[in-house]
């Protein structure tokens, strides 16, 4: 008989893959309770602390959180002073994605810690 195989594939973000790496990577925790906290395999979570050290851990492209970005508004002529305004939003706002982006992160991380938390404190 042959071998069967999954038809569909689970597909993570890189910035999952990261979190899950950092994570692993903590000297207090073993990779391998990571990955069984989270019902991953543990190869996964070591293929992606290998990726991660080459520098060739990618996240999957068909999976995004991004939203798409809003079509061009007409252009007008703006004074010098509408320009640095609109380059201070932009710049704020790109601000604040990074922050969002860094709070979800440790969001994450938070939410793992204490599945690990319970998992060790389960097998004890």
């Amino acid at each position: 008989m042959g071998q069967t195989r999954k038809r569909q594939y689970d597909q993570y973000t890189l910035s999952f893959k990261k979190t899950i790496v950092k994570l692993a990577n903590n000297p207090a925790v073993m990779a391998k309770d990571v990955a069984e906290s989270l019902g991953l395999h543990p190869v996964m979570v070591y293929r992606w602390q290998m990726e991660d050290r080459r520098g060739e851990l990618r996240g999957n492209p068909h999976v995004s959180r991004q939203t798409p970005s809003p079509p061009p508004a007409n252009r007008s002529r703006k004074t010098d002073r509408e320009k640095a305004a609109e380059k201070k939003l932009r710049e704020a706002e790109k601000r604040i994605r990074l922050l969002e982006r860094q709070l979800a992160n440790r969001e994450d991380e938070i939410d793992l810690l204490k599945k690990a938390k319970r998992f060790l404190a389960e097998t004890r």
